[in-house]
């Protein structure tokens, strides 16, 4: 214990070089806890965004319908594979979807997508894309009312469904979310003037409005002007079983967006029975099944069991339908403590530095404590302790600070909105929660610890090759 306590006095004998050691490693550890935490929470979100409402834990398939997504590859038994799942205690929900790629045009627009037939209270206990829906952009399917659909926000701008206008009652609900008068007064000539394109409104705006004014209030003006064209028709065209070319027209019912730019642009749903009409499938029909399961850690003993009893369907869980979210999931833990891992040795070099000064001026004070029989042990032990103490100080703090900030903002989300659209086209989400478990604290703390002693050898190695008797003669 003596020894701890001549350490940690040392430490503090030069209190403004200790200092600014430590304030450098606490903001290299707050700044590596903070970037893991949004790392983590940024996986997190990915991922409970590609479960809960993309793929469901588990997708079963005909074997080659991902390969050719064809309407005659149907699920295999699939009214026997429905008895089995049902008795099965890890799934939780399942949902029969039928599946077909459409054309679907409106007077103004066309695109490719693909149709979901699905069940409304199937898909709603396996999916929580009813969640995502726009505010007063209508609802989510129901069965009471056929012949709806349900689109994505981009889809509805591809189709030229979703609208920019402007009226008088915008532009004072404009003011009074803080727009000034003098801004909107210059945009009463483009009351219900309908754009059918953001860019085209856009231009509009920068012709009536300055740059700086574009700046402060252009993203309130083009939010507060979308409108969507709500029970707009669109004809959705596929080959039937049959072979013939047929189509029909649907009702937008309700518009939908979620984190993903590539889910929103391929994916609409409608009634399962709507589409099975359409195809020339029964009602019994499916061409996958989607499941939620009550702990994820049943899903690879439920895809075996599933294969055993059913080896001719395909089974799939979200970590082979998307690699790349699974190997950051799984990998996450090893990645930020690589960041840490970086950042600490970093620091290290700072904290090698002060050591290496404080052995150089305190050489006659260590000749003369070897001279009174301290043994070369210690010393190296007072040294080291010394390294550790000032590289966990600061991370101690850092630690505490990032773990304040990533409270902080785990509440609030950070909102990259200005680059959205990137995050968006990769599946990721533009507003960020950043989250971070208790046991990375542990880690990090033994990675300082780690730091501070590989920090501590090249000093410690110097002071132990001090003869006792030329350290004394030096005059420091």
């Amino acid at each position: 214990m003596l020894i701890v306590s001549i350490a940690w006095k040392n430490v503090w004998r030069n209190r403004k070089r200790s200092l600014i050691v430590i304030i450098a490693v606490l903001l290299g550890t707050a700044a590596g806890v903070f970037t893991s935490g949004l790392m983590v929470g940024w996986v997190k979100q990915r991922t409970h965004s590609l479960v809960y409402t993309e793929t469901g834990h588990i997708k079963i398939h005909h074997p080659d319908f991902l390969k050719n997504e064809e309407l005659n590859l149907l699920v295999p038994h699939v009214t026997d594979l429905s008895a089995f799942l049902d008795q099965q205690p890890a799934v939780k929900a399942s949902s029969e979807r039928l599946k077909c790629m459409v054309m679907a045009a409106t007077s103004r627009g066309t695109t490719g997508m693909t149709l979901q037939g699905v069940d409304p209270i199937e898909e709603m206990a396996v999916s929580d894309l009813h969640t995502h829906l726009i505010p007063n952009t209508g609802g989510y399917l129901d069965s009471k009312t056929p012949g709806s659909i349900l689109i994505s926000d981009r889809t509805a701008e591809l189709l030229k469904i979703k609208t920019y206008v402007l009226t008088e009652e915008k532009r004072v609900q404009l003011n009074q979310n803080g727009v000034p008068t003098s801004v909107t007064d210059k945009l009463t000539d483009l009351d219900n003037v309908r754009y059918h394109t953001e860019k085209r409104y856009q231009r509009i705006l920068s012709e009536r409005l300055t740059a700086e004014e574009i700046r402060k209030y252009g993203s309130a003006l083009t939010s507060e002007a979308i409108q969507y064209r709500l029970r707009s028709k669109i004809i959705c065209t596929l080959n039937a079983m049959d072979g013939n070319l047929v189509s029909q027209s649907f009702k937008v019912g309700g518009i939908y967006k979620t984190t993903n730019a590539v889910f929103d642009l391929t994916t609409a749903y409608v009634l399962k029975s709507d589409l099975a009409q359409l195809t020339g499938l029964t009602i019994n029909d499916c061409h996958e099944i989607g499941l939620i399961l009550n702990d994820e850690e049943a899903m690879k003993p439920l895809q075996d069991a599933i294969r055993s009893h059913f080896p001719t369907v395909s089974v799939q869980n979200w970590l082979e339908i998307s690699p790349e979210a699974g190997i950051l999931s799984e990998y996450m833990d090893f990645f930020y403590y690589i960041l840490m891992g970086f950042i600490l040795f970093a620091l290290a070099f700072g904290i090698l530095n002060t050591m290496l000064m404080a052995v150089l001026e305190r050489t006659k004070e260590l000749g003369m404590l070897m001279a009174i029989g301290m043994s070369r042990k210690r010393i190296f032990t007072m040294i080291m302790l010394e390294s550790i103490f000032l590289t966990l100080t600061g991370s101690i703090f850092g630690m505490g600070v990032g773990w304040v900030i990533i409270t902080i903002t785990g509440q609030t989300g950070l909102d990259f909105s200005v680059i959205g659209e990137g995050f968006e086209a990769m599946g990721w989400s533009a507003v960020i929660y950043p989250s971070i478990t208790p046991d990375f604290f542990l880690g990090v703390t033994l990675l300082v610890v780690l730091t501070g002693l590989l920090a501590s050898i090249i000093p410690a190695r110097r002071a132990l090759a001090l003869i006792p008797v030329e350290a004394l003669k030096t005059d420091n």
